[in-house]
């Protein structure tokens, strides 16, 4: 019961960090973006960066989800 409850919490500070981290990075990216001329190159840096977060948003809670239904 403890480790179940250790994983939702893990994974509920983890969904919190990735969220804070996206749009920390999102932010950085609109400013890096002011710089750039090409049109292209803004473009680019935004697909990795919502991939990565999004990886990691469906990891959590998929953690959350596996840890409360199938437990």
């Amino acid at each position: 019961m403890l480790s179940v409850l250790l994983l939702i919490l893990v994974s509920l500070i983890g969904t919190a960090g990735t969220v804070f981290y996206l749009r920390r990075n999102l932010l950085r990216i609109a400013e890096k973006n002011k710089t750039i001329e090409s049109k292209s190159k803004r473009i680019l840096n935004y697909p990795l960066t919502i991939l990565w977060y999004g990886y990691l948003l469906v990891f959590f809670v998929g953690l959350v989800v596996n840890n409360l239904i199938f437990d």
